[in-house]
């Protein structure tokens, strides 16, 4: 059996050939995953992940590889707070105060 991960999880059924036996059936694999005659150390199970599945995991790890603190922001900022550029909206610093209180 897969499951869709695509989908809410929903499995579905094991394909056929056309005549009515599973793929895994034609293969000689039993429905417990084991091969006629073989011990059932190992599974005939499979995890197949949809190509959405992968760019999201490529994009996990990509965002986890970032560092937490935008080192060129920061000297940026810094430069202009030095330069005595860095102008400081007061308004602006509370609106957003009050908005980040307000989702909470």
């Amino acid at each position: 059996m897969t499951i869709d991960i695509k989908n809410n999880l929903t499995p579905t059924p094991p394909r056929t050939t056309g005549e009515g036996r599973s793929v895994a059936e034609n293969a000689g694999v039993r429905s417990g995953g084991a091969e006629p005659g073989r011990d059932e150390g190992g599974s005939g199970d499979r995890v197949t992940l949809t190509d959405t599945a992968r760019r999201l995991s490529d994009l996990t790890r990509s965002v986890s590889e970032q560092p937490a603190v935008n080192t060129q922001r920061v000297e940026q900022i810094r430069a202009a707070i030095d330069q005595g550029r860095y102008e400081i909206n007061a308004e602006r610093i509370a609106d957003r105060l009050i908005a980040m209180e307000k989702v909470r």
